[in-house]
């Protein structure tokens, strides 16, 4: 399965939708793009993952930042990440 979209235009499109959808005129198919490419995103890592000897880091986990300014949805996206 190929993902058409990176992570980084999965959440660019994910917050248009989010901070445009009913004022302006945003395609009504985003949120299933993003959601199609997700699932693609998931179904790749868990395929690395599943190798014996690839993905040891993913496996065991890695140290992330979610950095940005106040109030810009980064306690959501970490919420609906760990849903």
């Amino acid at each position: 399965m190929q993902c058409s979209l990176s992570c980084f235009q999965c959440v660019a499109h994910a917050e248009a939708y989010i901070d445009f959808g009913e004022d302006e005129l945003i395609e009504s198919d985003v949120v299933e793009n993003v959601e199609n490419n997700v699932r693609s995103m998931i179904a790749a890592i868990q395929e690395h993952t599943n190798d014996e000897k690839k993905g040891q880091r993913l496996r065991n986990g890695i140290r992330i930042a979610i950095i940005g300014k106040p109030n810009v949805g980064k306690s959501s996206l970490l919420n609906r990440l760990c849903k």
